[in-house]
């Protein structure tokens, strides 16, 4: 028996709960919409009770009997749903200084509740004269094909007349012919304006436009005339949120073309420029530009869906850290592309080794930087990475050394020697493309086999490329030389020497060098303008050397 007491007395205190209220006045905004909405629906039909917040201002009780269910299916023709917990149950209420009035839905922000000087809350008369406009507009021409339809169209299936699926279907047939008609009108007509008048711009954004403007321009229309039907309000609400929908998926199509186009524009123009930190930004601002517009578009649609955009973001704040910790390394990966562009170690195009990856910059991302190599791979370094290793920029020398040591035989005469030295330091300075103020070559080591000599000169030459040309058109010009001075390249050899006489007592006879004013004319012929000096490259064809004209 007791259980049974305490159960009878939950059941007493919960079922008020989910029992609504029968509103009763029109002493508070909530209740003066309420009782209008209230009494028209199925199980609780009352017209009279539902007109009692209504400003009859000279109405007959006929005339506010049929402005009132003017008013509620003007609200289920187009969708609107009034949210009764939003509407304020202070009899007191006042949106500022002294002003008494409601506004029930947004989407018909002149239909308003007012407090009357009896201090009821009223339906004010200047607002259903609105509502009677608005519906007579809407529904009127149809109201009358209506009636003239046969029964078998007057049927209903789910709470949808059949007339009033013909009419969906046919606003949408004739949306989508409008949408073609407005696509083709975009891309032929105003295109060719645009061509016409010389705006290249214009043309390209007429092209790239077309598809997302006549979505969007269909959807305008099925929003403005699909309340013409008088769909149930459950059937329009959800009519309503898909041509919403609709409407800013259509936007954020074009805004995601629009980021195309802004990005090809940019690359255009960063390719005239010398720079190239530039080209490096256009795809990273590309991708940041669509990222935003799609998160934002997907943010647009959720609140159109009814979700509580706010509570989402505060939920995520909230799981924030936990995401964090997950995506730790993508962060750092991210923020490691931030440095890359405030410290610039690097550019598109540089030639760099990095954590023993070693090639040519291709592309910067969010994520990782991609090199490649010079055996045609492709490695990608994670941009985190760039923030404590050592960076080895090859791209940003402005002259390339060369380090060589020539070895020479023993049997060279120090005129030679001096004469193959200052040959060489002509060479460098007939080279258009060395360095002229600094520059050594000298007689470095007597080695276990040879005489050595330092050559030690730098490149200015804009790649890699023209470096290994130019070393090589250097090289060969030494050979030269060394082939017009008599002197010989030595090598790691043992060599058995035999001297033969002709007769006893008499020495071996040993091939004069050239006397000292040859050597000097060598030089000078080796030397700038020289008649020897060959500093431009030759060229291979078919393995068959063609000298220079």
């Amino acid at each position: 028996m007791r259980w049974l007491i305490i159960g009878i007395s939950l059941f007493l205190a919960v079922w008020p709960r989910f029992v609504q209220a029968q509103p009763q006045d029109c002493s508070t905004p909530r209740r003066a919409a309420d009782m209008l909405f209230y009494w028209q629906q199925p199980d609780s039909m009352d017209i009279e009770r539902a007109t009692t917040c209504l400003d009859a201002a000279g109405r007959t009780a006929g005339e506010l009997q049929s402005v009132a269910r003017k008013v509620k299916r003007l609200f289920d023709n187009r969708g609107m749903y009034v949210d009764m917990t939003a509407l304020s149950d202070d009899p007191q209420f006042a949106v500022g200084e002294g002003e008494r009035r409601v506004a029930l839905h947004h989407g018909l922000p002149s239909v308003v509740l007012s407090r009357a000087d009896d201090g009821r809350w009223l339906w004010t008369a200047a607002s259903l004269s609105t509502v009677e406009r608005l519906y007579d507009d809407e529904t009127g021409m149809l109201q009358r094909f209506v009636v003239t339809l046969p029964e078998s169209l007057q049927e209903q299936l789910f709470g949808v007349h059949l007339w009033q699926y013909l009419g969906l279907a046919m606003l949408l047939l004739v949306g989508l012919m409008l949408r073609a008609v407005i696509r083709m009108l975009i891309e032929s007509r105003v295109r060719k304006l645009a061509e016409v008048l010389g705006a290249m711009w214009a043309s390209t954004l007429a092209r790239a436009s077309a598809a997302p403007l006549s979505t969007i321009a269909m959807a305008a229309g099925l929003r403005v005339t699909y309340p013409m039907l008088m769909l149930p309000v459950s059937f329009a609400a959800v009519l309503a949120i898909s041509v919403r929908v609709l409407m800013v998926l259509a936007i954020v199509w074009g805004l995601y073309r629009l980021v195309d186009l802004v990005a090809e524009s940019l690359a255009e123009r960063a390719a005239r420029t010398e720079s190239k930190l530039d080209d490096q930004l256009v795809p990273l601002v590309r991708k940041s530009l669509k990222v935003f517009v799609v998160i934002g578009g997907v943010l647009f649609v959720l609140q159109n869906l009814q979700v509580d955009v706010g509570s989402l973001l505060t939920g995520l704040g909230i799981g924030g850290l936990a995401f964090a910790l997950a995506a730790k390394e993508t962060l750092a990966n991210f923020f490691g592309s931030l440095m890359i562009f405030v410290d610039r170690p690097f550019q598109i195009g540089d030639w760099i080794a990095v954590r023993g990856a070693e090639g040519i910059v291709e592309e910067v991302g969010f994520r990782s930087t991609r090199i490649r190599t010079f055996y045609n791979s492709v490695i990608s370094v994670p941009n985190a990475a760039f923030t404590d290793a050592q960076i080895d920029n090859y791209g940003r020398r402005e002259y390339r050394r060369t380090f060589t040591t020539l070895n020479l035989t023993y049997d060279t005469t120090p005129e030679q020697m001096q004469a193959f030295c200052e040959g060489i330091r002509a060479i460098i300075v007939a080279n258009p493309f060395t360095r002229k103020d600094y520059y050594e070559v000298h007689m470095s080591a007597f080695g276990a086999h040879s005489l050595d000599v330092m050559v030690y000169f730098f490149f200015k030459v804009p790649s890699w490329s023209d470096e290994l040309r130019e070393r090589h058109n250097v090289f060969l010009e030494i050979m030269r030389l060394a082939e017009a001075l008599g002197v010989q390249f030595a090598f790691p050899t043992q060599t058995l020497h035999v001297d033969s006489v002709a007769a006893p007592g008499v020495a071996r006879q040993v091939p004069a060098p050239p006397p000292h004013g040859q050597l000097a004319q060598v030089v000078r012929d080796f030397g700038p303008e020289g008649q020897l000096s060959r500093p431009a490259p030759g060229e291979l064809v078919s393995g068959a050397f063609l000298a220079q004209k």
